[in-house]
């Protein structure tokens, strides 16, 4: 019933057979623009986003706070990682079991319930640090079921036709969240009266902005009607599927390195400015807010080139750019050129949301409805390794240096995605 109320698409296949493509703040903004449902879940999944971006800056700031050590900040980050990098392929699995929108129903309560009994504990004085781990380690379990369940339920807010737009406008609330949180966070935490405990308190009028929005959307997200296979048939089903998929294969393997290369930057950051460029946490900060504001003009860019059918040839492009991008930031460190390295992050940060948006949207549309929740949950998943390679990458800094380090990581890149695009059959086809 409920995905039978998906958005007809018969609008969008008119408007391309009679060649009406639309432009301008139209073209950008048209899944936000058509799809009324789509519409509702994006301005309340706004909400929801901007608090967690707030409350992760809390949860660091009092980490470091109570126990004045690097380390304990790295396990409360650690704990919200590994139940995301463990537990993904079950929660695609339970988004393809369970009506999506009351999954997302629960985990919002969830996500609540864990921010509040933080801002209590702050209030009455109890906060100790072990209380952080534990709300990461929940929070990150929450989060394992939740992307899935949102990404495999935006196909059945929009038509085919938006698919794309779709994805690039939901990248670009995320990281306007990025952008906006965090700085928002910084404030509200130094006013007196409002401080860290005002900031999970906040939970409380999101969740009632994103419950309102959610139960607007009569498109419940429904699993496929039919008897079921045991929950382990169903999960080491996600993982064959993409193993011999012809496409699916190719498109996971070019996310996998590219996250593994290409995001390792962003966790370095900090050597950069501080070791090569000796800029001051003032420096850092701006590198930051540069790759930030770069990901965020990415995405819409991305929402406007959308609607173009040499989507294969896009990802190319972007990958092949983030590539370069990295050397040269590489180049930018050796002569020390910070307003260089400057332009060239804001450049990288566009390169990745554009090649991350289309290699998400290609993913959907190459796969199978049934199966959207358990694929996606493997992409979410990639995203939790990438973080794995800053460890060999921040060795290679100091043994080599800052410049050498990243010119080789660029390199490699480059050369990968363009052997990919060059000779790999699966990526050839969608070119």
């Amino acid at each position: 019933m409920a995905d039978a109320a998906r958005v007809d698409s018969s609008s969008t296949s008119e408007d391309v057979i009679a060649g009406h493509v639309p432009g301008g703040f139209a073209r950008m903004f048209g899944a936000l623009q058509q799809s009324p449902y789509y519409r509702t879940y994006w301005f309340g999944n706004q909400a929801s986003l901007l608090v967690i971006q707030m409350q992760n800056v809390a949860m660091g700031y009092l980490a470091f706070e109570l126990t004045n050590s690097a380390t304990i900040l790295g396990l409360v980050s650690l704990a919200s990682g590994l139940p995301m990098l463990a537990m993904s392929p079950f929660g695609g699995v339970i988004a393809d079991r369970y009506p999506k929108r009351n999954l997302l129903l629960a985990v919002q309560a969830t996500l609540c319930a864990i921010a509040v009994a933080l801002g209590i504990l702050i209030s009455l004085g109890m906060i100790q640090w072990w209380h952080l781990m534990i709300a990461a380690f929940v929070q990150g379990t929450a989060f394992s079921v939740n992307m899935p369940a949102r990404q495999s339920w935006i196909p059945a807010l929009v038509t085919d036709g938006e698919l794309a737009n779709a994805i690039a406008l939901n990248n670009a609330g995320m990281n306007a969240a990025r952008i906006v949180g965090p700085a928002l966070a910084g404030l509200l935490i130094a006013v007196p009266w409002f401080g860290a405990n005002g900031i999970f308190y906040l939970s409380v009028p999101a969740v009632a902005w994103v419950y309102y929005s959610l139960l607007q959307i009569p498109i419940r997200g429904e699993p496929d009607a039919g008897r079921r296979a045991s929950f382990w048939i169903e999960f080491t089903e996600g993982f064959r599927y993409i193993w011999f998929h012809a496409t699916l294969g190719p498109l996971f393997t070019l996310a996998l390195v590219t996250l593994l290369l290409g995001m390792s930057y962003q966790m370095l950051l900090p050597a950069y400015a501080l070791g090569v460029f000796n800029a001051g946490s003032e420096g850092l900060g701006l590198m930051a807010a540069v790759v930030g504001i770069g990901a965020l003009t990415g995405s819409l860019m991305m929402a406007y080139f959308s609607r173009s059918r040499r989507k294969g040839r896009i990802q190319a492009v972007a990958g092949t750019t983030l590539g370069v991008g990295l050397l040269l930031f590489g180049v930018a460190s050796g002569f020390k050129i910070f307003a260089g390295a400057l332009v060239v992050l804001f450049v990288v940060g566009v390169a990745t949301d554009f090649y991350s948006t289309i290699n998400n949207t290609l993913i959907l549309i190459n796969t199978e409805k049934p199966l959207y929740g358990r694929v996606m949950s493997m992409y979410m998943m990639t995203w939790s390794l990438a973080p794995l390679s800053a460890a060999p990458f921040g060795t290679a800094v100091d043994r080599i240096g800052g410049s050498p380090t990243m010119i080789l990581i660029g390199g490699i890149l480059t050369v990968f995605v363009l052997c990919m695009t060059r000779f790999h059959p699966g990526v050839r086809r969608l070119m």
